[in-house]
C-alpha cells in the first residue's frame, strides 16, 4: 500500500513526458546534415520540436513494428501550448524587470539617506539631547536597508537570466511535429542546415622526395552521446556513409608525386602529380619535416600545385 501514493505521484510525470530521446545520429555532408533519431512514444503519440534550421519537406517517419498513422507540422507561431509558454514567460519577465526597477529606485533613496546622514553636523537640542548617536543610528539604519536592497537585486537578477535562458530555449524551432503511432516508438529524421563538415587538409613533405595529402573532416561542437559520420557529398548527391571518431578525423591518405619545389629551405611553391578526382576544396596546411610552416586555400580534386604565397 506504501507504493500507491508514489505511484501516483509519478503518473502525472510519466503522461506528461511524450517524448523520449533514445538512439540519435547525426550524418555530415558538406550543405547539411541529417539527424535520425528513435523517440518513445507516450500512448501512440509524441510531439518533436524542430530546429530552426529545419529543411521543410525533408521530415520522413518510420514506426519500428507498427504504423505511422499521421503526422501534423505546426508552426511555431501557431502552437497554442508554446504560446502560451512564451507569454507566460514574458510577463513574468516583466514583472521582474519592475521588480529590478523599484530596487534601483529604492537603492537611489537609501543611498542618498545614507550620504545626508553622514554629512549632516550633529547639534545638540532638547529633543536630541546625543546628536551623534541619532546620527550613527540612521547612518546605520540606511545601510542596513541598502545592504537588503543588493540582497534583493541579486536575487532578482538570478530569476531574471533563469526567465531569459527559458525564453530563449521556448522560443527555438520553426514547427513542432505530432505524430501518431501504432506501437511504442518512432523512428525521425530531418535535414538541418547548420551542422556540416569542413573539409581541411595536410600538405606532409618530408624534405627527401617523399609527400602525402591527408584528408581531415573538421567537425562542428559534438553533442554528448550522439553517434557522427560523414558523407563525402552534398544531401542531392551523396556518397559512402563513413563513421568518425573525434573532432579533427582522418577521412583519407593519398601519396604525393612531387615535381618541383620553388623557394629557399623551406620551399613555399610546390608542384605535384594531379590529385585524386572528387576530393572538396578546403584549407590546407603545409608541414615540412614535421615542421608547420602555414596554411592556404587549397583547389582539391585535380590539383597539380600548392603555395603559401600570393
Amino acid at each position: 500500500m506504501r507504493l500507491l501514493p508514489l505511484a501516483l505521484l509519478l503518473f502525472p510525470v510519466l503522461v506528461s513526458s511524450p517524448v523520449l530521446a533514445g538512439q540519435k545520429s547525426v550524418t555530415l555532408f558538406l550543405d547539411g546534415a541529417r539527424v535520425e533519431q528513435e523517440l518513445a512514444a507516450s500512448g501512440g503519440y509524441l510531439e518533436l520540436p524542430l530546429p530552426d534550421a529545419f529543411a521543410p519537406g525533408s521530415l520522413r517517419v518510420k514506426a519500428p513494428g507498427g504504423t505511422v498513422q499521421r503526422v501534423e507540422l505546426v508552426p511555431a507561431e501557431q502552437d497554442r501550448r508554446r504560446s502560451a509558454e512564451l507569454a507566460r514567460l514574458r510577463e513574468r519577465r516583466g514583472e521582474l524587470q519592475d521588480r529590478m526597477d523599484a530596487l534601483n529606485r529604492r537603492e537611489e533613496i537609501f543611498s542618498a539617506a545614507a550620504k545626508s546622514q553622514s554629512g549632516k553636523a550633529p547639534r545638540k537640542t532638547k529633543a536630541n539631547p546625543d546628536p551623534v548617536v541619532t546620527l550613527q543610528q540612521g547612518t546605520e539604519f540606511a545601510l542596513n536597508q541598502m545592504e537588503a536592497v543588493y540582497r534583493s537585486k541579486r536575487k532578482c537578477r538570478l530569476a531574471l537570466d533563469a526567465v531569459e535562458r527559458e525564453l530563449a530555449t521556448a522560443s527555438k524551432g520553426v514547427a513542432s511535429a505530432r505524430i501518431w503511432v501504432t506501437g511504442s516508438k518512432a523512428q525521425v529524421s530531418y535535414l538541418v542546415s547548420s551542422e556540416r563538415w569542413t573539409p581541411s587538409y595536410d600538405l606532409r613533405f618530408s624534405g627527401e622526395g617523399g609527400a602525402e595529402l591527408l584528408l581531415h573532416a573538421k567537425l562542428p561542437q559534438r553533442e554528448k552521446g550522439v553517434q557522427y559520420q560523414v558523407v563525402r557529398g552534398t544531401t542531392a548527391k551523396p556518397g559512402a556513409v563513413e563513421p568518425v571518431r573525434g573532432e579533427f578525423p582522418v577521412l583519407a591518405r593519398y601519396p604525393l608525386a612531387v615535381t618541383g619545389a620553388v623557394g629557399a629551405q623551406p620551399p613555399e611553391r610546390f608542384a605535384f602529380a594531379p590529385v585524386e578526382a572528387g576530393l572538396p576544396p578546403g584549407e590546407a596546411a603545409l608541414y615540412w619535416k614535421g615542421e608547420y610552416l602555414g596554411s592556404a586555400p587549397f583547389a582539391g580534386g585535380g590539383s597539380t600545385g600548392f603555395s603559401l604565397g600570393p
